[in-house]
């Protein structure tokens, strides 16, 4: 070679395998084995060459004999120095022959020739085949493109394996390796190459050998750039090549169309062979053809949970089908439990028996929600991360009437954690759909729901747990269930999330109970309210009825209740949910139905048409986005759901209160605090004292809403509605019998209408109207209930001006009857007496009770009886002013007003 090896390849000489290895690989196509056959034969020896230069000459010593084992070195410079070994002729005729062999492009892969040459050596005596032992090994150490399948054939002629220590030396470990190597076969049948040149039959197995190195010793990504390199190289035509090639170009991700039809042709002959099913399957995605591999991936996963076809599947959902991907998700939550049964309620295995999710799926949960996705999918997702309650998911679930399978699949995903034993049933019931991947979830649904029945059916906890619950006479809670945050508590949790009929009893029983009460997931927690409070329990399902329907009527109730804005969009759409009459959902069915889907509005169209005396009607109504204004224009709000319940629940209310000056939020504070109805009186009071202040006057009106007292700089105020604000709001919390006269009333009224005038004053105005109404309004105890005229010692009670007349007349007869008998009885003064005394009495109990008609407080009554007695004429005044003035038309300290003749109530 004129061109020295490091210029034929490109490079600067260097002892870098890899780069020797790297440019010729670069070369090679420049020269074909077919059209430049010396080209490649110049590169093939320079690459030979350059492999050499940087490996040290391996010699072999022989146990046997120290000296090292030479091969034979052509001379024809010097006679040998030393003797010749006897068979010397012999043996340099068989390493011609060997070296014959491995250049003789017909002959070297086929085995007959090796066995033929093995006759040769067993023609001649042991002395020559113990010469030629190691020489053979050595040069075979040195060849590249030999068959190891050959080689083997000489390796157990020549007993290499068993006779290495015979041998020492520091590169005896490389020639064991390289008898491991050959031992391990060749890669594909190399006969096939016979008919091939020698230049040629190099190129082919240096890019096999080269591939199969990369495939088993380097990363997938090495061999895909291999692979991807322009090369004309001959691929033997043999099952054994293709399959190689199959899983070579499968790892290294590269397509090919040819590739995937042979591995749906060795499918067809085998279905079952998991192997090909894989092949197939990446074959069909690498080329672009995901629909016809998904059904394939299906079968692989099916087959033995194949984590690459599980890894697959939630891809292609992603790309292809993200409104499946949550329920492929849940599908493939593989959690595995213990068997609940005879496990003890505080055994530490209960926390292996307590449905959960495992760590894979959480993160998947967290991963998929960086996709886009429907809503739907959406609120699964955050409700199975824990972000979201279960309503979030129910609003989805009632438009379940089973004519959409994608809400139908989902409404299973979510009954697997919410269902009872008769919807985990009907999962298990469920038939195919026949589409691959929503049968593949259902079948994992259906696995999952087994896991629950059994769990319901074994498990130690539910049973005590539901024995308490339904024991006929109340028992006590078993301490290992009260005990929260404790497994045993954890799965009672578990099961009051599944949607089942309860009846007041059980349902009093959670509502009082300590441990559950407070925990009661939301439609428990609702169903208990309206149950227990409002006498609108839910029927029992019938026997005939579908148990789905039934819950769905639920669902839809709690919905209203709880979320009405966010839900009135599916309820609207949701078909077939038509309850009972004595159902409490009933009510709500008109107002729906008449909601038009056709308008944008549909949220305000169902507020305009709440009835909020209908108490159920009233709790959705406080649930919906209400504006400050949207309060202030409703005729029909009342004290039972107060502004301060709007302040708390609503960001926007907050935000508009604190825009306001120091003072207007202090009254509105008070405000809420006295007169809400929602026991937070020290949240607000607080909210008043946590104030940042700016000037005495606001400090002073801190400290008398605080205090209940008289606020000293209330003329100073400039805004008389203010100022009248505060003052009201100061006497009907010193006095809680006080009512607002109409003068105040109308005043506070214009207040509550100018839309000119801060918005937290029109809400307080509001408020000390709803309390004032209230007040007068307010039912009050049996004692205080309007008197009879002749109960003359009810000194607190209430006359009106037929029953003032009455006791005034029949008193004074009375005290003139009993007075004339003791006159007549005796002749002292103490007729007299006796008769100015029962006429005095009469007459101020008489004038008192009227007084408490009249609302007048208690020091202007003792004026008046003062007065009365110490000037009789003014009693005459006094009885022509209680006769003629109506009472006040509302209950005060002394009751309920009376409007019949002679105070009849």
């Amino acid at each position: 070679m004129n061109l020295s090896c490091w210029q034929i390849l490109g490079i600067e000489p260097t002892d870098d395998q890899e780069i020797i290895r790297n440019a010729y690989r670069k070369k090679l196509p420049e020269y074909h084995p077919e059209s430049d056959p010396q080209g490649f034969q110049n590169l093939r020896q320079a690459y030979e060459q350059a492999k050499k230069g940087i490996q040290s000459e391996f010699r072999p010593v022989s146990a046997l004999n120290d000296a090292p084992i030479q091969p034979p070195i052509e001379t024809e410079q010097e006679p040998e120095a030393k003797e010749q070994h006897p068979e010397q002729q012999a043996i340099d005729q068989l390493t011609a022959d060997l070296e014959t062999l491995l250049n003789d492009a017909t002959q070297r892969y086929q085995p007959d020739a090796w066995h033929q040459y093995i006759q040769k050596i067993d023609s001649h005596s042991i002395e020559v085949t113990n010469q030629l032992r190691w020489q053979l090994l050595m040069m075979l150490y040195n060849t590249s493109y030999v068959s190891r399948d050959c080689v083997q054939i000489l390796a157990e002629r020549m007993r290499w394996k068993q006779r290495i220590t015979e041998l020492s030396g520091e590169s005896v470990e490389h020639l064991d390796d390289y008898l491991d190597y050959i031992a391990k076969g060749d890669v594909f049948d190399m006969t096939l190459l016979t008919g091939l040149s020698l230049p040629a039959q190099n190129a082919s197995v240096d890019h096999i050998n080269s591939i199969n190195f990369l495939f088993w010793e380097r990363p997938a990504w090495m061999l895909r750039e291999y692979l991807l390199q322009p090369m004309a190289v001959y691929w033997p035509d043999s099952p054994e090549v293709m399959e190689l090639r199959c899983r070579w170009y499968t790892l290294a991700g590269i397509g090919s169309e040819h590739l995937s039809d042979y591995c749906l042709q060795q499918l067809t002959k085998d279905p079952e062979n998991s192997d090909w099913l894989y092949l197939y399957a990446s074959q069909c995605s690498m080329s672009g053809h995901d629909d016809k591999a998904l059904p394939f991936w299906i079968r692989l996963y099916q087959a033995e949970r194949h984590a690459t076809a599980e890894a697959w599947l939630l891809t292609w959902c992603v790309n292809h089908a993200p409104e499946r991907t949550p329920l492929l998700i849940q599908a493939l939550d593989n959690a595995q439990y213990l068997s609940a049964e005879g496990v003890a309620i505080d055994a530490p295995e209960q926390r292996y028996i307590t449905p959960t999710q495992t760590t894979k799926t959480l993160l998947r949960w967290g991963e998929v929600l960086q996709s886009p996705m429907p809503l739907i999918a959406q609120d699964f997702a955050n409700w199975r991360l824990h972000k979201e309650t279960p309503i979030t998911m129910i609003r989805h679930l009632i438009l379940d009437d089973g004519s959409d399978p994608e809400v139908h699949l989902y409404r299973h995903a979510s009954m697997l954690r919410l269902g009872n034993e008769t919807l985990l049933q009907q999962i298990i019931d469920e038939p195919e759909s026949g589409d691959p991947l929503d049968d593949l979830i259902l079948s994992r649904f259906k696995l999952q729901a087994q896991q629950r029945l059994d769990w319901l059916k074994t498990s130690t906890v539910i049973q005590a747990f539901t024995h308490w619950l339904y024991a006929p006479q109340p028992e006590a809670l078993p301490a290992e269930l009260a005990q929260r945050d404790s497994e045993a508590h954890l799965q009672c949790l578990h099961w009051l999330l599944q949607r089942r009929w309860m009846a007041d009893e059980q349902l009093e029983r959670l509502a009082n109970s300590e441990t559950f009460g407070s925990n009661l997931e939301t439609i428990t927690d609702w169903i208990s309210f309206i149950a227990l409070n409002n006498s609108a329990s839910l029927p029992e399902p019938a026997n005939d009825q579908d148990y789905w329907q039934w819950c769905r009527h639920c669902y839809a109730l709690v919905l209203l209740l709880e979320r009405p804005a966010e839900s009135l969009p599916m309820l609207v759409q949701a078909k077939n949910i038509t309850p009972q009459e004595q159902h409490p959902l009933y009510e709500f069915c008109p107002l729906i139905n008449d909601l038009d889907i056709q308008q944008d509005n549909i949220v305000e169209q169902y507020r305009d048409k709440l009835t909020l005396s209908q108490i159920l009607q009233h709790h959705s109504w406080t649930r919906l986005p209400i504006t400050p204004e949207n309060y202030l224009e409703n005729q029909q709000t009342t004290r039972s759901y107060s502004i301060d319940h709007f302040y708390i629940s609503s960001l926007e209310w907050r935000g508009r209160i604190e825009k306001s000056s120091n003072i207007n939020q202090m009254v509105f504070y008070a405000a809420c605090a006295w007169f809400g109805l929602n026991g937070r009186e020290k949240r607000f009071t607080t909210l008043i004292e946590e104030m940042q202040l700016n000037n005495e006057a606001e400090q002073a009106l801190r400290s008398a809403l605080l205090n209940a007292t008289p606020y000293g700089q209330i003329n100073e105020v400039r805004n008389p509605r203010l100022k009248e604000l505060i003052s009201e709001t100061l006497n009907m919390r010193r006095n809680p019998h006080l009512v607002l006269s109409e003068d105040s009333q109308k005043s506070l009224w214009d207040c509550q209408q100018n839309p000119n005038e801060d918005i937290t004053l029109r809400l307080v105005a509001k408020l000390l109207l709803q309390e004032s109404r209230y007040r007068g309004r307010n039912p009050v105890e049996t004692s205080q209930q309007p008197s009879k005229f002749w109960e003359f010692w009810r000194f607190k009670s209430r006359l009106n001006r037929t029953g003032f007349a009455a006791q005034f007349l029949l008193g004074a007869l009375l005290s003139f009857i009993i007075g004339v008998i003791m006159i007549k009885m005796s002749d002292s003064a103490v007729g007299p007496l006796v008769l100015v005394a029962l006429f005095l009495v009469s007459s101020l109990g008489a004038m008192i009770r009227r007084a408490n008609d009249l609302n007048l407080s208690n020091t202007a009554i003792i004026i008046m009886a003062v007065v009365s007695t110490i000037f009789p004429i003014t009693m005459t005044l006094s009885i022509i002013y209680l006769l003629l003035a109506p009472g006040v038309p509302f209950a005060n300290k002394a009751g309920p007003p009376a409007n019949g003749w002679f105070n009849q109530p």
